[in-house]
């Protein structure tokens, strides 16, 4: 049975249970972050669109794709009163979408016999025995599954930003709008899955709202903000809550991306792919990931991270350039070591062997002091630059070593390994 021929019940509510096992083989509001990141659907499948397969990241003027904030220092404080949020809301929810995803998924059958179908009666010391016998071997199978997420509009073309692991092997995509009346079928653009972003496009026949883009560097440990989404199949849901922290860690074990907002504002499995935005209506990250078994702590991509990588997005082409140097922030003994006078900087602790890095000239123990000719002054920040370049592209490094500063240029490569390179250039 092909995708179409499945019915999706978007405005109404998802049951997943005996409805399910007669519609599809499985529900659920999310996909794991193994599932997610597992390549099952080739970007030639349908449900990609190739529009721009051809297009370069230097071609690309990202200045009209999406709306921009006006500047923090000309704004006045957000009024509070019994209103605001709903106000806020009001505004916003109107470029929040629900997205319904038909996706394929790999599941484990065991074969063989079970092993305590050789007893005529168990008996518990030899049964003991045999549930350790490898009687059964379990057999990777690919099956079709039905999830849920959320996401938003971010110009009037019908392009929406959500969470990669939101659409993560889909072959059928439908977006549903506020009202709920209507659904639009929806293709991928891009996808990124180290940064967990995705960019899909309907085809509106309205002229769609859009949210503006914040700045989420100039967010404060405190500030207020809004989350919204489809938590647990809840259309349009909307929870408050303030920043608790910045520059956090993947929650998820094995993620490589550490540059998470801490949000205590609820967000829930469905969720994946909302906005979070400030009081100003302007959206600041997406929501992301929970911890299981903890309360109100949450996580967003920054919205300044989407900026980075939306040439990406936008291309199809996220593979990242590979540098080949390893390195950390410098710590003060280091700092003192090394007679180096400042505070910032990346040290770096190790250079590959036949990578761009040590054809540089790049060597262990030497401080990157700046990054395409500006002062380094924020790891995170670094991080997030390094993860828009591509093969082929050039970075800029202000290097510190016995006491001179001076500059090195490299080009990027592609690193040759049996898996997709989502490698970052500096690790």
């Amino acid at each position: 049975m092909t995708a179409d021929k499945y019915i999706f019940f978007p405005a109404r509510a998802i049951v997943c249970g005996a409805l399910s096992l007669i519609i599809l083989s499985g529900c659920s509001v999310s996909q794991s972050a193994k599932q997610a990141n597992k390549v099952l659907v080739s970007q030639e499948a349908p449900i990609f669109d190739k529009r721009f397969e051809s297009v370069s990241l230097k071609d690309i003027n990202l200045e009209t794709f999406w709306v921009h904030s006006e500047s923090s220092d000309d704004r006045e404080p957000v009024p509070l009163d019994n209103h605001t949020f709903s106000r806020i809301t009001q505004d916003v929810k109107q470029a929040v979408v629900n997205i319904y995803t038909l996706r394929v998924e790999e599941r484990d059958v065991k074969f063989g016999i079970a092993p305590n179908d050789l007893l005529p009666i168990r008996i518990p010391l030899v049964s003991s025995i045999l549930d350790i016998v490898p009687f059964q071997v379990p057999i990777p199978f690919k099956s079709e599954g039905f999830s849920l997420g959320s996401g938003f509009l971010i110009n009037k073309e019908g392009y929406i930003l959500t969470n990669a692991h939101v659409i993560s092997n889909a072959v059928n995509i439908r977006v549903v709008l506020a009202e709920g009346k209507k659904e639009y079928p929806a293709k991928i653009i891009g996808i990124d899955r180290l940064t967990d972003t995705a960019l899909i496009k309907i085809e509106p026949d309205f002229i769609p709202t859009v949210l503006p883009f914040g700045d989420s560097d100039e967010l404060q440990m405190g500030e207020v903000v809004l989350a919204m989404g489809n938590p647990l199949g809840f259309q349009h849901s909307v929870t408050s809550g303030l920043i608790s922290a910045k520059e956090r860690e993947a929650p998820h074990a094995g993620d490589r991306y550490t540059n998470f907002l801490q949000t205590d504002s609820a967000i829930n499995p469905g969720s994946s792919g909302g906005p979070l935005v400030n009081l100003h209506g302007e959206v600041v990250g997406i929501n992301t990931a929970i911890i299981e078994k903890a309360q109100l702590i949450g996580f967003a991509v920054p919205i300044n991270t989407v900026k980075d990588v939306m040439g990406m997005l936008i291309t199809g082409k996220t593979e990242r350039g590979w540098f080949g140097a390893h390195a950390s922030p410098i710590t003060i003994e280091e700092a003192l070591e090394l007679n180096y006078p400042e505070s910032a900087g990346m040290i770096i602790k190790g250079v590959e062997k036949d990578s761009p890095a040590e054809q540089s000239g790049l060597k262990t123990n030497d401080i990157i002091t700046g990054f395409e000719k500006k002062p380094l002054t924020n790891m995170a920040i670094l991080r997030r630059k390094l993860l828009a370049f591509s093969p082929g592209q050039e970075i800029h490094l202000t290097i510190f070593r016995d006491g001179e500063t001076f500059e090195i240029t490299s080009t990027l490569i592609r690193k040759k390994t049996g898996e997709e390179n989502q490698a970052e250039p500096i690790s």
